[in-house]
């Protein structure tokens, strides 16, 4: 059987060869780029159903996306975490005309752009409770709690203090109700990406089939012949062995690049319609102390003076805050946060928590991705339809299928269309459906509330200090088991205790697990490693004296060559600082 070849390695060109590789599919994956290197990355980190699509009547979606988080919240519990959220109100009646026009249709239309301009205001309480009780009548779910309204003096909320949401001037005097419900968040989608690998590496080995991961390649095609070639993106020696160029003679052609999905079909000499339309949206990272005290364990889902919602959300040990939603016809890998995007989720923040403080001082990281969002006539970034879709061309003869659209939640199940739709092609039997297939790392446990390991247990088991373990099981779950070796006696026991397994320079991460990650996790880079291996990125400072002996374990592993260590060091520092505000520390 003819292999599939999956342009883009973020999470749906991931979930896709997974889907495949289990149905016995030979499968190669690849990536101009690192795994997870685009807006995967850049994203909320919700698993969400995504309450505000009901304001444009997209229930469809909405419900598809809380089967998915339920789905999710079982199957991967080691990545995806119950969230309860909160919208503060101000008022009682505001934007019932305007939920109105988006809800009858209308506002994806001339006439309905025109009506909008009437009776702007903030989301009322009337509105709000409208969009929470569909919203818990499509989910259906009996593990969330349903929503909850509350007066924003009721101190029985504890994890929003009534003193901390309040306006400028008077407590309680701007956000008089306090509206809560459930959604979910996935800190790590990074380590996500790679857990579905991982497991169509082992689904692939069990049955026997071809599944490649090839990061830093690219696919180059000839007028006549249905060949492709993949060659290397890099040419320096950082690439595994087994990288060098190779023709494959593809069944059908997965185009999962995102935002950058036209200029893939432009790359393989496909000049058709215009099918994304991308919005930039940015981000900012704090482990301002003030604000994780105000926000608690909860998230805040607030609406903005110009309408726009956003979120504040606990992340990682601090707070992440986002998003923008800005048009963006730029290459999607060029995309930064600018300073008045970054003022603008400030004043934001300022508005809900002003007490807080946050400057532009705390913010200890930014970043900004790119939404594959399709191509339509909306001018509203928040009207452009969010579901996903297939489109279909041919090279050569060869079925080229391009995901318009989608998001970390429906990864799945989009994936699932996808897979099913080339079995039809291949005349080939779906073996297994992923609908109840638990993701590597989640252990025996079939409930994610059971999902609570026994860190000093486990930190003796595997001569491991009880810091080291907090640090890395939320980014491989129980998969300690394959990257540190087991000893269960009194000597682990005894050694974990003093920390025996050293780790990385500034951090709790067992220099061991650096070197599994290189070795087993498809790493090629320095900057793989900081951003979406280790997840570095997210620890308020990054050391110079980490970087290097990050490099050094990339020289031992053949990745990089001891000379250009200083070379890789400097290019990585530019690039946290370009792309994520990062100032690399120098001891």
């Amino acid at each position: 059987m003819k292999p599939v070849l999956i342009l883009g390695a973020g999470i749906n060109g991931a979930a896709v060869a997974r889907d495949l590789a289990i149905n016995g599919i030979p499968g190669c994956i690849v990536d101009t780029g690192d795994v997870a290197g685009g807006a995967t990355s850049r994203s909320s980190r919700l698993i969400h159903g995504g309450l505000r699509y009901l304001e444009y009547r997209d229930t469809a979606l909405v419900r598809e996306s809380l089967l998915e988080r339920e789905r999710l919240l079982q199957l991967a519990p080691q990545f995806v975490k119950p969230l309860r959220l909160t919208i503060p109100v101000a008022h009682r009646f505001g934007g019932l005309w305007a939920g109105f026009v988006r809800f009858s249709g209308l506002a994806r239309t001339p006439i309905g752009k025109h009506l909008l301009k009437f009776g702007q205001g903030p989301r009322g309480l009337i509105a709000i409770k409208a969009g929470l009780s569909m919203y818990d009548r499509l989910a259906s779910s009996d593990s969330l709690p349903p929503h909850q309204v509350q007066r924003a003096n009721n101190n029985a909320r504890q994890s929003i203090p009534t003193g901390n949401i309040e306006s400028n001037t008077k407590p309680n005097d701007r956000f008089r109700w306090l509206c809560s419900y459930s959604d979910a968040q996935i800190e790590f989608p990074e380590r996500f990406v790679l857990a579905m690998l991982e497991d169509a590496r082992r689904a692939a080995t069990e049955a026997g089939t071809m599944f490649d991961v090839l990061p830093y390649h690219k696919a180059v095609t000839t007028k006549s012949s249905t060949d492709i070639s993949i060659i290397p993106t890099r040419t320096d020696e950082s690439l595994p062995k087994d990288s060098s160029p190779r023709k494959i003679s593809p069944s059908i052609i997965v185009n999962a690049t995102g935002a950058w999905g036209d200029r893939t079909l432009e790359s393989l000499g496909i000049r058709e319609k215009q099918l994304f339309a991308g919005t930039k949206g940015s981000h900012l990272f704090t482990t301002h102390a003030p604000l994780i005290d105000a926000v608690g364990d909860d998230g805040i889902y607030a609406e903005a003076d110009d309408g726009r919602l956003v979120f504040i959300l606990p992340c990682a040990g601090g707070v992440l805050i986002g998003t923008t939603d800005e048009p963006f016809t730029d290459d999607p890998g060029n995309a930064v946060s600018t300073p008045d995007e970054i003022d603008y989720l400030l004043r934001m923040v300022a508005v809900v928590f002003p007490n807080a403080g946050l400057t532009a001082d705390h913010v200890s990281m930014h970043h900004a991705g790119v939404r594959p969002l399709p191509r339509c006539d909306s001018k509203s970034a928040s009207a452009i339809p969010r579901g996903h879709s297939v489109e279909q061309t041919t090279l050569n003869g060869v079925p080229i299928l391009t995901l318009v659209g989608g998001k970390l939640t429906t990864c799945r199940s989009l994936a699932e269309e996808v897979s099913s739709r080339i079995c039809l092609t291949q005349n080939v039997m779906r073996r297994q459906q992923t609908i109840d297939r638990p993701i590597p790392g989640c252990g025996n446990t079939s409930q994610h509330s059971q999902l609570s390991p026994d860190l000093t247990q486990i930190a003796a088991q595997h001569d491991l200090h009880v810091d080291q373990v907090a640090t890395v099981w939320p980014l491989i779950g129980d998969r300690l088991e394959e990257a540190f070796p087991h000893r269960d006696n009194e000597a682990a026991i005894s050694s974990s205790i003093r920390g025996k397994n050293g780790s990385l320079h500034g951090t709790n991460i067992p220099k061991s697990f650096v070197k599994w990650s290189i070795s087993n996790e498809w790493c090629t880079t320095l900057d793989d490693l900081v951003e979406r291996r280790l997840m570095l990125i997210f620890h308020s400072t990054i050391h110079h004296a980490t970087l290097k002996e990050l490099a050094e374990e990339l020289v031992n592993a053949g990745r990089l060559q001891e000379p250009r260590i200083d070379e890789e060091i400097d290019r990585v520092s530019q690039r946290l600082q370009k792309f994520y505000g990062k100032t690399v520390i120098h001891d």
